[in-house]
Protein backbone atom coordinates (compact mmCIF):
# COMPACT_ATOMS: atom_id res chain seq x y z
CA UNK A 1 0.00 0.00 0.00
CA UNK A 2 1.26 3.61 -0.83
CA UNK A 3 1.88 6.02 2.11
CA UNK A 4 1.01 9.56 1.29
CA UNK A 5 2.74 11.82 2.04
CA UNK A 6 0.65 14.44 3.90
CA UNK A 7 3.53 16.94 5.35
CA UNK A 8 7.29 17.45 4.36
CA UNK A 9 7.50 18.78 7.54
CA UNK A 10 7.10 15.69 9.59
CA UNK A 11 10.16 14.63 7.59
CA UNK A 12 12.14 17.47 8.41
CA UNK A 13 11.48 17.22 11.82
CA UNK A 14 12.23 13.81 11.72
CA UNK A 15 15.60 14.08 10.24
CA UNK A 16 16.56 16.74 13.08
CA UNK A 17 15.54 14.41 15.37
CA UNK A 18 17.09 11.52 14.15
CA UNK A 19 20.38 13.31 14.01
CA UNK A 20 20.47 14.79 17.03
CA UNK A 21 19.07 11.49 18.83
CA UNK A 22 17.34 14.41 21.11
CA UNK A 23 14.33 16.02 20.92
CA UNK A 24 15.60 18.62 23.05
CA UNK A 25 18.12 19.51 20.43
CA UNK A 26 15.64 19.25 17.41
CA UNK A 27 13.45 21.49 19.26
CA UNK A 28 16.76 24.23 19.56
CA UNK A 29 17.27 23.75 16.11
CA UNK A 30 13.77 24.09 14.91
CA UNK A 31 12.93 27.30 17.04
CA UNK A 32 9.62 25.02 18.73
CA UNK A 33 9.11 23.35 21.89
CA UNK A 34 9.88 19.92 22.74
CA UNK A 35 6.49 18.81 23.24
CA UNK A 36 5.97 20.22 19.77
CA UNK A 37 8.36 18.04 18.13
CA UNK A 38 7.34 15.52 19.83
CA UNK A 39 3.96 15.37 18.61
CA UNK A 40 4.87 15.26 15.10
CA UNK A 41 6.91 12.53 15.47
CA UNK A 42 3.99 10.56 17.23
CA UNK A 43 1.83 11.72 14.34
CA UNK A 44 3.91 10.29 11.72
CA UNK A 45 4.51 7.16 13.38
CA UNK A 46 0.85 7.17 13.55
CA UNK A 47 0.70 7.56 9.59
CA UNK A 48 3.57 5.18 8.44
CA UNK A 49 2.15 2.23 11.21
CA UNK A 50 5.20 1.84 13.18
CA UNK A 51 7.75 3.53 15.58
CA UNK A 52 10.66 5.34 14.01
CA UNK A 53 12.49 5.64 18.09
CA UNK A 54 12.99 3.25 20.80
CA UNK A 55 12.40 5.18 23.68
CA UNK A 56 14.25 5.03 26.98
CA UNK A 57 14.36 7.19 29.64
CA UNK A 58 16.72 10.02 28.81
CA UNK A 59 17.64 8.29 25.60
CA UNK A 60 16.13 7.37 22.47
CA UNK A 61 17.35 5.29 19.57
CA UNK A 62 16.38 4.94 15.91
CA UNK A 63 14.59 1.78 15.06
CA UNK A 64 15.20 -0.37 12.50
CA UNK A 65 13.14 0.99 9.43
CA UNK A 66 13.71 4.62 11.51
CA UNK A 67 17.35 3.64 10.81
CA UNK A 68 16.36 3.36 6.79
CA UNK A 69 13.93 6.15 6.99
CA UNK A 70 16.85 8.29 8.08
CA UNK A 71 19.20 7.73 5.33
CA UNK A 72 16.50 8.00 2.68
CA UNK A 73 15.22 11.93 3.97
CA UNK A 74 18.77 13.37 5.38
CA UNK A 75 20.55 12.24 1.93
CA UNK A 76 16.76 13.74 0.18
CA UNK A 77 17.38 17.41 2.25
CA UNK A 78 20.65 17.92 1.90
CA UNK A 79 20.36 17.48 -1.86
CA UNK A 80 17.44 19.94 -1.96
CA UNK A 81 19.99 22.35 -0.03
CA UNK A 82 22.21 21.84 -2.24
CA UNK A 83 20.04 22.66 -5.18
CA UNK A 84 18.46 25.43 -4.07
CA UNK A 85 22.25 27.21 -3.12
CA UNK A 86 23.15 26.22 -6.92
CA UNK A 87 20.00 28.18 -7.96
CA UNK A 88 20.63 30.88 -5.80
CA UNK A 89 24.45 31.44 -7.11
CA UNK A 90 23.53 30.86 -10.70
CA UNK A 91 20.86 34.02 -9.77
CA UNK A 92 22.42 37.41 -11.91
CA UNK A 93 21.73 39.13 -8.21
CA UNK A 94 21.17 38.16 -4.52
CA UNK A 95 19.82 40.27 -1.89
CA UNK A 96 20.79 40.35 1.73
CA UNK A 97 18.86 41.17 4.66
CA UNK A 98 21.43 42.16 6.96
CA UNK A 99 19.99 43.41 10.77
CA UNK A 100 22.37 45.90 13.35
CA UNK A 101 21.89 48.23 16.03
CA UNK A 102 20.69 51.61 14.54
CA UNK A 103 23.18 53.81 15.55
CA UNK A 104 26.41 50.90 14.41
CA UNK A 105 24.36 50.77 11.24
CA UNK A 106 24.87 54.79 10.89
CA UNK A 107 28.05 55.36 12.48
CA UNK A 108 29.99 52.13 11.14
CA UNK A 109 28.37 50.09 8.75
CA UNK A 110 26.93 52.25 6.58
CA UNK A 111 29.95 54.86 5.52
CA UNK A 112 31.76 51.07 4.34
CA UNK A 113 28.92 49.87 2.16
CA UNK A 114 30.29 51.65 -0.58
CA UNK A 115 33.59 49.76 -1.12
CA UNK A 116 31.12 46.86 -0.81
CA UNK A 117 29.09 47.64 -3.54
CA UNK A 118 32.35 48.75 -5.79
CA UNK A 119 33.37 45.19 -5.30
CA UNK A 120 30.31 42.91 -5.18
CA UNK A 121 27.80 44.92 -7.72
CA UNK A 122 25.05 42.12 -8.04
CA UNK A 123 25.28 41.81 -4.08
CA UNK A 124 21.87 44.00 -3.04
CA UNK A 125 21.97 45.09 0.75
CA UNK A 126 18.73 45.15 2.37
CA UNK A 127 19.44 46.81 5.94
CA UNK A 128 17.21 46.40 8.96
CA UNK A 129 18.31 49.25 11.61
CA UNK A 130 15.53 48.68 14.42
CA UNK A 131 15.14 48.88 17.74
CA UNK A 132 14.43 45.70 20.07
CA UNK A 133 16.03 43.08 18.49
CA UNK A 134 14.59 40.97 15.67
CA UNK A 135 13.93 37.45 16.94
CA UNK A 136 16.58 36.02 14.29
CA UNK A 137 15.25 32.66 13.71
CA UNK A 138 11.78 33.50 13.34
CA UNK A 139 12.61 36.92 10.40
CA UNK A 140 13.85 36.56 6.90
CA UNK A 141 17.95 37.73 8.31
CA UNK A 142 20.69 36.27 6.46
CA UNK A 143 23.06 38.14 9.12
CA UNK A 144 22.77 40.00 11.84
CA UNK A 145 25.27 42.24 14.07
CA UNK A 146 24.45 41.80 17.89
CA UNK A 147 25.95 44.32 20.41
CA UNK A 148 26.79 41.38 22.76
CA UNK A 149 25.75 37.91 22.43
CA UNK A 150 22.52 36.82 20.53
CA UNK A 151 20.51 33.57 21.70
CA UNK A 152 22.77 30.76 21.46
CA UNK A 153 22.25 28.17 19.31
CA UNK A 154 24.15 25.47 17.85
CA UNK A 155 22.70 26.19 14.24
CA UNK A 156 24.12 29.40 14.90
CA UNK A 157 28.02 30.77 13.94
CA UNK A 158 28.91 33.97 16.03
CA UNK A 159 32.00 35.30 15.50
CA UNK A 160 33.81 38.34 17.75
CA UNK A 161 33.81 41.52 14.59
CA UNK A 162 34.71 44.27 17.55
CA UNK A 163 36.21 44.06 20.81
CA UNK A 164 34.02 47.61 22.61
CA UNK A 165 35.10 49.70 24.73
CA UNK A 166 33.06 52.93 26.77
CA UNK A 167 34.82 56.07 27.85
CA UNK A 168 34.01 59.54 28.56
CA UNK A 169 34.35 62.32 25.23
CA UNK A 170 33.77 66.20 24.58
CA UNK A 171 34.05 68.79 22.00
CA UNK A 172 37.82 70.40 22.15
CA UNK A 173 36.19 73.86 22.42
CA UNK A 174 34.42 72.51 25.69
CA UNK A 175 37.72 71.11 27.09
CA UNK A 176 39.03 74.39 26.71
CA UNK A 177 36.36 76.06 28.79
CA UNK A 178 36.08 73.85 31.48
CA UNK A 179 37.93 72.44 34.51
CA UNK A 180 38.68 68.74 33.81
CA UNK A 181 41.87 67.97 35.55
CA UNK A 182 40.48 64.83 37.57
CA UNK A 183 37.09 62.84 37.78
CA UNK A 184 35.54 64.77 40.67
CA UNK A 185 35.67 68.19 37.60
CA UNK A 186 32.96 66.27 35.82
CA UNK A 187 30.57 68.23 38.18
CA UNK A 188 31.80 71.53 36.28
CA UNK A 189 29.61 70.78 33.24
CA UNK A 190 26.74 68.80 31.92
CA UNK A 191 26.53 65.26 31.33
CA UNK A 192 24.28 63.35 28.53
CA UNK A 193 22.90 60.38 29.23
CA UNK A 194 21.02 57.43 27.59
CA UNK A 195 17.81 57.47 28.82
CA UNK A 196 17.28 53.61 27.93
CA UNK A 197 19.93 52.60 30.17
CA UNK A 198 18.97 49.09 29.85
CA UNK A 199 19.15 49.38 26.09
CA UNK A 200 21.86 47.50 23.76
CA UNK A 201 24.63 49.82 22.66
CA UNK A 202 23.51 52.11 26.09
CA UNK A 203 25.71 53.39 28.59
CA UNK A 204 25.25 54.74 32.50
CA UNK A 205 27.04 57.45 34.32
CA UNK A 206 25.40 56.01 37.58
CA UNK A 207 27.56 52.54 36.62
CA UNK A 208 30.44 54.46 35.07
CA UNK A 209 31.03 56.31 38.40
CA UNK A 210 30.22 53.68 40.73
CA UNK A 211 33.04 51.27 39.17
CA UNK A 212 35.39 53.82 40.83
CA UNK A 213 34.47 54.80 44.09
CA UNK A 214 32.62 58.23 42.98
CA UNK A 215 29.60 58.43 45.05
CA UNK A 216 26.51 61.04 44.10
CA UNK A 217 27.31 63.46 46.62
CA UNK A 218 30.54 64.25 44.89
CA UNK A 219 29.61 64.45 41.33
CA UNK A 220 25.55 64.26 40.45
CA UNK A 221 25.21 61.55 38.34
CA UNK A 222 21.12 62.83 37.34
CA UNK A 223 22.44 66.24 36.18
CA UNK A 224 22.67 66.91 32.45
CA UNK A 225 20.70 66.21 29.42
CA UNK A 226 19.33 62.63 28.08
CA UNK A 227 18.39 61.28 24.95
CA UNK A 228 17.10 58.04 23.57
CA UNK A 229 19.47 57.60 20.91
CA UNK A 230 23.38 56.95 20.62
CA UNK A 231 23.16 59.61 17.54
CA UNK A 232 21.87 62.11 19.42
CA UNK A 233 24.41 61.47 22.39
CA UNK A 234 27.26 61.47 19.95
CA UNK A 235 25.30 65.04 18.24
CA UNK A 236 25.41 66.78 21.75
CA UNK A 237 28.82 66.08 22.68
CA UNK A 238 30.41 67.27 19.10
CA UNK A 239 28.41 70.07 19.57
CA UNK A 240 29.73 71.06 23.29
CA UNK A 241 26.63 70.45 25.30
CA UNK A 242 28.23 68.25 27.70
CA UNK A 243 30.33 65.38 28.45
CA UNK A 244 29.24 62.55 27.09
CA UNK A 245 29.80 58.46 27.61
CA UNK A 246 30.18 56.78 24.23
CA UNK A 247 31.72 53.44 22.72
CA UNK A 248 34.92 53.42 20.97
CA UNK A 249 32.87 52.33 17.59
CA UNK A 250 30.82 54.75 17.54
CA UNK A 251 33.11 57.68 18.10
CA UNK A 252 36.73 56.19 16.99
CA UNK A 253 36.58 58.35 13.91
CA UNK A 254 35.64 61.48 15.25
CA UNK A 255 38.59 61.52 17.89
CA UNK A 256 40.74 60.52 15.02
CA UNK A 257 39.31 63.77 12.72
CA UNK A 258 39.51 65.71 16.02
CA UNK A 259 35.55 66.64 16.75
CA UNK A 260 35.83 64.95 20.06
CA UNK A 261 38.42 64.35 22.44
CA UNK A 262 38.91 61.27 25.14
CA UNK A 263 38.55 62.88 28.43
CA UNK A 264 39.82 61.80 31.73
CA UNK A 265 41.16 58.52 32.38
CA UNK A 266 38.62 55.04 32.47
CA UNK A 267 38.18 53.10 30.01
CA UNK A 268 35.72 50.22 30.65
CA UNK A 269 35.40 47.46 28.16
CA UNK A 270 31.89 46.54 27.42
CA UNK A 271 30.09 43.96 25.42
CA UNK A 272 31.50 43.31 21.97
CA UNK A 273 30.17 43.63 18.37
CA UNK A 274 29.47 39.84 16.83
CA UNK A 275 28.05 38.85 13.65
CA UNK A 276 25.45 35.97 13.90
CA UNK A 277 24.76 33.72 10.89
CA UNK A 278 22.82 30.45 10.11
CA UNK A 279 25.54 27.68 9.60
CA UNK A 280 23.76 26.44 6.84
CA UNK A 281 23.65 29.78 5.15
CA UNK A 282 27.53 30.47 4.95
CA UNK A 283 27.30 27.82 2.39
CA UNK A 284 25.77 30.22 0.18
CA UNK A 285 28.42 32.44 -1.31
CA UNK A 286 26.53 35.66 -1.58
CA UNK A 287 26.80 35.44 2.29
CA UNK A 288 30.27 34.01 3.02
CA UNK A 289 31.30 36.96 0.28
CA UNK A 290 29.46 39.25 2.82
CA UNK A 291 30.39 37.42 6.20
CA UNK A 292 34.38 37.48 4.67
CA UNK A 293 34.37 40.92 3.97
CA UNK A 294 32.80 42.83 7.17
CA UNK A 295 35.31 40.86 8.91
CA UNK A 296 37.88 42.18 7.07
CA UNK A 297 36.57 45.30 7.64
CA UNK A 298 36.52 45.09 11.21
CA UNK A 299 40.35 44.08 11.47
CA UNK A 300 40.99 47.16 9.28
CA UNK A 301 38.72 49.09 11.94
CA UNK A 302 40.74 47.59 14.60
CA UNK A 303 44.24 48.46 12.59
CA UNK A 304 43.08 52.03 11.81
CA UNK A 305 41.35 53.17 15.13
CA UNK A 306 42.74 50.42 17.61
CA UNK A 307 42.29 51.21 21.53
CA UNK A 308 46.06 52.07 21.70
CA UNK A 309 45.81 54.68 19.03
CA UNK A 310 43.65 56.92 21.84
CA UNK A 311 45.38 56.59 24.87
Amino acid sequence: MAIQLQSLDSLRYFESVARHLSFTEAAKELCLTQSAVSQKIIQLETRLGYPLFERKIRQINLTNRGEVLFRSVHNSLSQIRSTLSELNVSAPTSELNIYCMPSFANRWLTPRLNSFQDSFPNININLLAVNPEPDFTKEQIDIGIFHGLSDSQSSLQQTLLIQDYVYPVASPELVKRIKLDNIYDLKNTNLIHDSLPNAKLASSWQKWLFERNVHIDEVNYNKGYKFNQADLIIRAAIDGQGIALTHHVLVAKDIENGRLVRVLDGISPCEEVNIVCFKDLLKHPPIKIFYDWILNQATAFEEEYGLEKII
